[in-house]
């Protein structure tokens, strides 16, 4: 490290300075203070101090050296460099060592209200650390600039789905009646209200997920089909349904077209699909009965305050399906609940029960290069993140775990209690209520949530 530490590494040994002054030209300018500048690859500084003379306002800069060797000899001069600019109103931010800075997500080292996030790193480094460079330029992709492209596409597709679902359901005629609560023989498309007095309370609610447990834990579901409502989620219908098995419900959250590989063709058309206004397009397009809840995006919050006050809002704690099937089961005060399918173990590197729709989804990638193992296998440290996943539903109903964090069945105490039909229980209201221009309007006019940028003129133009 004798040449790192002279610093002949990273500047010209006879014009440092004038070497600093071409680096800092390719440094990029923020267009506002809310901008913050990410410089890797410190040195001695001299890129630094020549980027600060020329600034004309004041600069949020995040510095980092990855090199926690070379701090003893360049902190002080940077530090009173630092000192001096700082003076002037810049922001500044000094980090020693690539393991400090990244064991720590980026959003800790970034101002809250930044705006936007210009990286540069220096050449030399790029060059002779491509490996740190890499590193680097991964955590800003992932916890930057890849969430908020997610964001937007996500926010995107929900809020189109929304407007473009509402139109759906307000021209079935499913949902003529749904202002009666649902006491026909076939359910109504409708807007999830409330629920009977106690009419859950002496009733067992099984959620099917798709692991494949599920596929050992079928002979039990046939052998007790008629004591509880079973509802399924969209990945688990297609081995369901293949078993003999048809659910009461089959819930869906999913917006993308992906859903079309779960549900397919297979659906009876009399099963009612519990889902969202934001759900998958394809959804709404099938001639089964929609029931329609509030989730927590902003958009069904003000749905339900402005027209339905007394709707339920279903929180998903997990954000997977288990974490809403646990939520409509509290909100309707079921006496029992139960889960199968949902213990995130893998068996012989498989993720998913058989007929889950992912094969089919698989099929479009395969070559003869590709297999069905590389596309759909994960490594087993990838795997066990979703351990999470249970830890959390354990933390929100820990009455429904054992001592070992497995789900209770309790089927041995079972009573004796008739099943009574599903969609007698739960009130519904038309979908019609809903004043789209009025909603709009609304969300357009409190910027508070986010919303104006995604309702575009053509979704306004669109809804009637």
């Amino acid at each position: 490290m004798e040449e790192t530490r002279s610093g002949f590494l990273f500047h010209s040994r006879f014009d440092p300075s004038s070497e600093g002054e071409r680096i800092a030209e390719q440094i990029p300018l923020p267009n506002s203070q809310q901008e913050i500048v990410l410089i890797f690859g410190l040195g001695l500084g001299y890129h630094i101090a020549s980027y600060l003379q020329k600034a004309t306002s004041p600069i949020r800069l995040l510095l980092i050296e990855p090199l926690s060797d070379l701090k003893p000899l360049s902190h002080p001069i940077l530090e009173r460099m630092l000192h001096n600019y700082s003076k002037k109103g810049h922001e500044i931010t000094l980090v020693f060592g690539s393991d400090q800075f990244l064991t720590r997500p980026v959003t800790d080292w970034i101002p809250k209200d930044s705006s936007r996030v210009l990286p540069f790193l220096h050449p030399v480094y790029t060059r002779k650390f491509s490996d740190l460079s890499l590193t680097f330029l991964d955590s800003l992709k992932s916890s930057s600039s890849q969430n908020r492209a997610a964001q937007t596409y996500f926010q995107k597709t929900w809020i189109r789905n929304v407007f473009r679902n509402l139109e759906r359901l307000g021209e079935s005629p499913n949902n003529d009646n749904a202002d009666k609560g649902g006491a026909e023989s076939r359910p109504n498309d409708g807007i999830i209200t409330g629920a009977e007095p106690d009419f859950f309370s002496d009733q067992t609610l099984l959620f099917t997920g798709a692991a494949p447990s599920l596929e050992t834990e079928t002979p039990w579901i046939t052998n007790n089909r008629n004591r509880f409502h079973l509802l399924a989620s969209d990945t688990s219908l297609g081995w369901l349904l293949s078993s003999g098995i048809v659910p009461d419900c089959v819930l869906s959250i999913d917006s993308s077209r992906g859903t079309l590989f779960h549900v397919r063709k297979l659906l009876p058309e009399t099963v009612p699909i519990l889902t969202w206004l934001g759900g998958a397009a394809y959804l709404f397009d099938l001639p089964n009965p929609k029931w329609i809840y509030f989730s927590t995006h902003p958009l069904d919050q003000t749905a339900a305050s402005l027209f339905f006050p007394q709707a339920p809002i279903l929180e998903n704690p997990s954000l997977n399906m288990a974490g809403i099937a646990l939520s409509f089961a509290k909100r309707f005060h079921y006496g029992r609940t139960i889960f199968r399918g949902v213990d995130f173990r893998r068996i012989g590197g498989k993720t998913h029960c058989r007929a889950s729709g992912y094969e089919t989804f698989d099929r479009i990638f395969l070559s003869r290069k590709t297999t069905l193992f590389q596309t759909r296998f994960q490594k087993k440290e990838r795997w066990e993140k979703r351990n999470s996943i249970l830890e959390i539903l354990q933390r929100e109903a820990p009455e429904r775990f054992d001592l070992e964090g497995a789900f209770v069945d309790r089927a041995s105490d079972w009573k004796e209690t008739k099943t009574k039909p599903m969609n007698l229980g739960i009130r519904f209201s038309s979908p019609r209520s809903i004043r789209k221009q009025e909603w709009i309007r609304f969300c357009v006019a409190h910027p508070e949530l986010d919303l104006r940028e995604y309702i575009t003129s053509r979704i306004r133009t669109f809804v009637r």
